[in-house]
């Protein structure tokens, strides 16, 4: 009596072990970013260029134009500057103000975070067309599957018209 006991409940035991085996799952895989390396990221932001010279910006600020003023000249020049730090100090320095030299920067931040946007964009519109081509090709091998041609070629669903009804009712082969 007490051997039958031990082997059902080892058997219990087992049952249970392995149906928790059974359920458990993987993880899913972690998400993969397609990184931009700084070459592509260099080779992305376009360069810094300006029809309106800085030393142009410096003569207006000493003519007496507000900020305001240069900034509409910067942009309808569609120029864009790229100004290091120190180079930044520099140019305070001669005469141009904070908000000429804030709005320099803010400009030129804002070409990079564009074009940078841009390619992301044209990424996932790359990745969304290839994920639908996959699922159009996919599609295509279910119909393949259902098509009755696929299987034998003519003659396998009754010839190569298939099946057709007669006068007398029912159907039959032509």
């Amino acid at each position: 009596m007490m051997p039958t006991f031990h082997f059902l409940r080892v058997l219990i035991v087992t049952g249970l072990l392995s149906m928790l085996a059974a359920c458990a799952t993987q993880p899913p895989p972690p998400l993969q970013i397609d990184r931009i390396s700084p070459e592509q990221l260099s080779a992305l932001v376009p360069p810094a260029q300006s029809s309106l010279s800085l030393q142009q910006v410096v003569d207006m600020s000493k003519q007496g134009k507000t900020d305001a003023e240069i900034i509409e000249a910067i942009k309808q020049s569609q120029s864009r500057y790229s100004l290091t730090p120190s180079e930044v100090l520099d140019w305070h320095q001669q005469g141009i103000s904070k908000g000429v030299l804030d709005y320099m920067q803010q400009a030129n931040a804002l070409a990079a975070q564009n074009a940078i946007a841009d390619e992301i964009n044209k990424r996932e519109k790359a990745r969304v067309e290839s994920e639908a081509k996959l699922k159009r090709e996919r599609d295509m091998a279910r119909l393949r599957s259902m098509d009755p041609w696929f299987y034998g070629g003519p003659g396998f669903y009754g010839g190569p018209w298939g099946y057709r009804p007669y006068w007398g009712g029912g159907w039959r082969y032509w």
